[in-house]
């Protein structure tokens, strides 16, 4: 396969046409061009679509490059990304082996991502936040050839991460957040966060509204009330801008609870229930059961009392 037959797969795999690809980057007639092998695009032309689509530089050097195999290894990233959505953590084991890993991620970002979905399930469901810690460590090292002992080094050596290093830094901030080293995590967390900006034009980074959702909870861990309010409503912002909802039903949660602490109740009762009604319309069932359980508990905010049981009326 030539360059232009490469972006073409990937572009169609990612269903984007060839206007989308070309925003921010180029024209749409030169992508057609490209694809077509009738322009040979320049090296900022080609690393910026690898930018936009999540791919490595390595992949247009393979000679061994093969559709079926790529195919493979993205099916599996993305079923990994679609447990961790749901938070089905105990499902991912059975796609982390080691055998997977060597036989379909053959390229740093490929592998990268394994890693990072290795590190989250090693994180919140075996529950070894030390061993997650150097997972990702080990992770953001694929991508960047100076090597670095913490975690804390890494972005000295660069000014604009990935989407997927993005993930790996907020996720060793959450490796800090379980184990109660809260201003360590904020550092981290707080890198993450102001990233985003930075990688928009990336594919799927709507999954990234899960960084503000733990870094607003490791501020209100720190007490910082005012400035976890800020990075909810901008988590809450940005997934709207996104057309998703990844997290919003969460940070909605999140945000009553530092409301409630800000001694605001009826500011708190309108989030709680934006988020009740946000999770029962997004049939995100799990977090439903537990966002109920926890809201219910909330006897003094009778308004949302009386949704919770207009809610609980529509299931029979």
């Amino acid at each position: 396969m030539n360059i232009g037959e490469i972006i073409s797969f990937y572009r169609k795999y990612q269903n984007l046409t060839q206007a989308e690809l070309a925003q921010g980057i180029c024209s749409q007639g030169n992508i057609s061009l490209i694809e077509k092998g009738l322009r040979v695009p320049s090296i900022e032309v080609v690393t910026s679509i690898s930018n936009k689509l999540g791919i490595s530089l390595d992949v247009f050097e393979k000679s061994d490059f093969y559709e079926n195999q790529e195919r493979q290894v993205n099916v599996i990233l993305n079923e990994l990304e679609s447990l961790v959505n749901c938070r089905n953590y105990r499902k991912m084991a059975f796609l982390l082996t080691d055998n997977i890993l060597n036989k379909y991620c053959n390229n740093p970002i490929s592998k990268q991502q394994f890693l990072c979905y290795k590190g989250i399930y090693i994180n919140y469901y075996e529950k070894k936040p030390s061993k997650a810690l150097e997972i990702y460590r080990l992770a953001l090292q694929e991508t960047n050839i100076t090597s670095f002992q913490s975690i804390f080094d890494f972005p000295k050596h660069k000014k604009e991460f990935s989407k997927i290093e993005t993930l790996l830094i907020a996720g060793a901030a959450s490796c800090y957040y379980l184990t109660s080293k809260y201003e360590k995590a904020s550092v981290l967390f707080e890198i993450a966060y102001k990233n985003i900006d930075h990688i928009k034009m990336q594919m799927s980074t709507q999954t990234l509204g899960t960084i503000y959702y733990n870094a607003c909870k490791n501020l209100k861990a720190l007490e910082k009330y005012d400035d976890a309010v800020e990075i909810a409503e901008k988590g809450i912002l940005f997934e709207s801008s996104r057309k998703t909802i990844y997290r919003s039903a969460e940070i909605l949660f999140e945000l009553g609870e530092i409301l409630i602490l800000q001694e605001k109740p009826k500011e708190a009762e309108r989030a709680y229930i934006r988020s009740m009604y946000l999770s029962f319309t997004t049939n995100n069932d799990h977090f439903l059961r537990l966002l109920l359980i926890a809201l219910k508990r909330k006897q003094n905010l009778h308004l949302l009392q009386q949704n919770i049981t207009m809610l609980e009326k529509s299931f029979s």
